[in-house]
């Protein structure tokens, strides 16, 4: 797993410390402005950075953060999700979300894709899981193995492991509408960026499809509408409760499909 440490005082001293706390599972590199790295740690605050550092901090970096993140990265460690827990909205988690974003958008540099912060945690307000959820719009989906799949990687991002064939959303997304789209335009790839500190899922999706559009749309939804805004969040609490006392997430994620069923219904999407 590919670590960056922006050039500045003490970023040498730090990047070294780093490389000998992780020989044969990070690579280590001073730079003067991020690449495509999983992780970017700065000297002084910067807004590339994910973390900032002080040699003598490097230590605790690395056990809390880089190892674990490192090892779950390269398959040598299963995290797992646990049942639903909503937490209040962390105005943070935007803040994270355009980093990876930008990161993302310059490394792979391809004309008409898109990048957008989806999810609930891009929305003031509302209660979530921990979890940034991204999307990238394409004009083709990579295949496993793919140059695509490479700079995800590098990036960070790796499809999920240990996930049931039919696990909602991660092969394809549900047809809300059957008959609104042909069935090719369902399929998506996803990945996971297993940070523990910053944990986020990719979903990568044809520009176009159902679900790259509407994604966004909900999201605009619940930020402008109050009323849609306290149904939707009600639905995830009540949901997590009657699914909190297992460790499947899928259980949970049927459960709101409901919700989404019901909205052309009820005219509000």
């Amino acid at each position: 797993m590919r670590v960056e440490v922006l050039d500045g005082p003490g970023a040498r001293e730090a990047a070294r410390l780093l490389a000998g706390f992780g020989a044969g599972l990070i690579t280590v590199a001073v730079v003067a402005r991020p690449g495509l790295a999983a992780l970017v740690v700065g000297t002084r605050p910067d807004p590339a950075a994910d973390a900032v550092v002080t040699p003598d901090s490097v230590a605790r970096l690395w056990e809390r953060r880089v190892e674990p993140f490192a090892l779950r990265w390269a398959g040598l460690r299963i995290g797992r999700p646990g049942p639903p827990v909503l937490h209040d909205h962390d105005p943070d988690l935007p803040v994270v979300a355009r980093r990876l974003l930008d990161r993302l958008r310059t490394g792979l540099a391809r004309d008409g894709w898109t990048y957008d912060h989806i999810g609930s945690t891009a929305v003031p307000g509302l209660r979530a899981k921990p979890f940034i959820d991204l999307q990238v719009g394409v004009t083709a989906l990579p295949v496993e193995g793919s140059p695509e799949d490479d700079l995800l990687a590098a990036a960070g991002f790796r499809p999920p492991t240990g996930v049931r064939p039919d696990a909602p959303g991660v092969h394809r997304d549900y047809e809300r509408q059957p008959g609104l789209a042909p069935p090719e335009s369902y399929r998506k790839r996803l990945y996971v960026r297993p940070d523990p500190v910053g944990p986020a899922i990719l979903h990568v999706r044809l520009v176009g499809s159902p679900w790259w559009a509407e994604t966004v749309r909900f999201r605009d939804l619940l930020r402008t509408d109050p009323a849609v805004l306290a149904a939707y969040q009600e639905m995830k609490e009540r949901s997590a409760r009657e699914h909190g006392g297992g460790d499947d997430y899928d259980h949970y994620t049927r459960a709101k499909s409901a919700f989404f069923t019901d909205l052309p219904r009820a005219d509000l999407f």
